[in-house]
């Protein structure tokens, strides 16, 4: 087995050229996000396998396609490769094999055709429409360039050029964008930066946040802290650290913190916060140990979920795949972050890895409140009846620990552990409807909650406390 790193398109071709000669087996590629796998058999490319939706596709000319592929990856030749000496499996065979000189002599050629398409298109999924009424023509319409390769018996080099000399004479008109296998990066805004509590209120800016469809983190640090929450289309799914009391927090702000909100795609928040909120397959190993390469491969080939952090001297590194695609690469530096385009780190470097699951906690963190909201009613009018009952608990909730009159979570509950807390609050309801009688229990608690009315609005606390009644 061979791997390593690719930089540049002359490592990319020395790879495919120079690995497969004489050999047995297939290469995986890893580069410009895209994945490519080559079955080889004496040295001759005899089939493929990408990560292009058109590849999933019915009959067509795969050879076009398998040459886009090494065109596309020589745009950006920077990644991963990994060679097998086994064959390859869920793979398209060629017609006719093909030697690793031709594949990178014609994805060469294509490359530089491409380039001048796209100063014309600006995207290869551009969807072309027909302008002229020659019958040659008309097969182009309603198709883009990777969908026309695919479709034409034509080689890939003869229909690019030939596209390129219809778009000059007017004759193909681009009237449709769509989104393609690799999308662009969102773009990342601070929206506010270390603004001091004193100089705000908090509370407000969170209902701006709900009312505005917010995507992001709001950050509040201090000397002593720091509370990372995160929102998907104005909605708080999650809080971290998971005990932190965030109700009594947005009652009485520490006027020394901070508060910074970074705009940010929701579905890219729901994978940073993996970081804090799941527990890691792979947990800071380092480089010393594993190797890079077979960690992006493995995850654009299984088409996994997953957030790759790489803690590298200078910060971190936040990598995520979305069905095997990579679709965002985030650098953190002094709690920074902008995008990153280079797979390059620095030695030495530890690696995390987080399968995609759900860590919303929101709704745990609201029942675990109204949790302590009726126990401290409870302590007024029969502590010690209380007090036994709750050492009684206690047990068997292992993510919850009680301490000074209130029960905290010690680790991010699951969807199990969710619903725990759910029957735990629903069970103290009760309890207290038969100790203290409903209309006192509705009295106190309204006197209780009173302070916490705007909060429970901006965190829209009332949709998960309506399953506990």
């Amino acid at each position: 087995m061979f791997y390593g790193y690719i930089g540049d398109s002359r490592t990319l071709n020395d790879v495919i050229t120079g690995l497969l000669q004489g050999r047995n087996g297939h290469l995986e590629l890893f580069v410009n996000r895209y994945y490519l796998s080559l079955g080889v058999e004496n040295g001759l490319i005899t089939s493929f396998n990408c990560d292009l939706d058109t590849f999933k596709k019915g009959n067509g000319n795969f050879y076009n396609i398998l040459v886009y592929c090494v065109a596309e990856m020589l745009a950006n030749p920077e990644g991963f490769f990994a060679f097998y000496e086994t064959p390859a499996s869920d793979v398209k065979k060629l017609p006719t094999p093909v030697s690793p000189d031709e594949l990178t002599i014609q994805a060469t050629i294509v490359r530089r055709e491409l380039d001048e398409i796209m100063d014309k298109i600006i995207s290869p999924y551009a969807i072309f429409r027909v302008t002229s009424k020659e019958k040659d023509v008309s097969f182009f319409e309603g198709k883009n360039i990777i969908e026309a390769l695919f479709l034409s018996e034509d080689q890939a080099v003869g229909l690019l050029r030939k596209i390129k000399d219809l778009l000059v004479e007017g004759k193909l008109d681009i009237y449709e964008f769509r989104e393609g296998d690799h999308s662009p990066e969102p773009e990342i805004d601070y929206v506010m930066e270390k603004v001091p509590l004193r100089k705000v209120n908090v509370i407000t800016i969170l209902d701006n946040l709900k009312t505005g469809q917010f995507s992001g983190i709001a950050k509040i640090s201090s000397p002593t802290y720091t509370v990372n929450i995160f929102y998907s289309n104005g909605e708080v799914f999650a809080l971290y650290p998971v005990n932190f009391d965030l109700f009594e927090f947005l009652l009485s702000p520490d006027r020394n913190a901070e508060l910074s909100l970074l705009s940010l795609d929701g579905a890219l928040v729901k994978f940073l916060a993996l970081r804090y909120l799941s527990r890691p397959e792979i947990n800071t190993v380092s480089s010393n140990f594993m190797e890079i390469s077979k960690l992006f491969l493995g995850l654009s080939k299984y088409k996994r979920d997953a957030l790759l952090l790489i803690s590298e001297k200078k910060g971190d590194r936040y990598i995520i795949f979305k069905d095997g695609k990579m679709i965002a690469s985030l650098q953190e530096t002094e709690g920074r972050y902008n995008f990153s385009n280079s797979l390059r780190f620095e030695e030495p470097y530890f690696v995390s890895l987080y399968f995609y699951r759900k860590v919303e906690n929101i709704a745990s963190v609201a029942y675990l409140f109204m949790i302590n909201e009726i126990l401290s009613i409870f302590m007024k009018h029969s502590p010690s009846k209380i007090n036994s009952m709750i050492l009684r608990e206690a047990v068997r909730y292992p993510f919850l620990v009680f301490s000074e009159g209130k029960f905290h979570l010690v680790s991010n509950p699951d969807e199990d552990e969710e619903i725990k807390l759910l029957n735990l609050l629903s069970f103290l309801l009760e309890l207290s409807t038969q100790e203290i009688g409903p209309a006192k229990q509705e009295e106190e608690l309204e006197f209780q909650l009173r302070p916490f009315k705007d909060i429970f609005r901006v965190l829209d606390v009332d949709k998960f406390l309506k399953k506990a009644v």
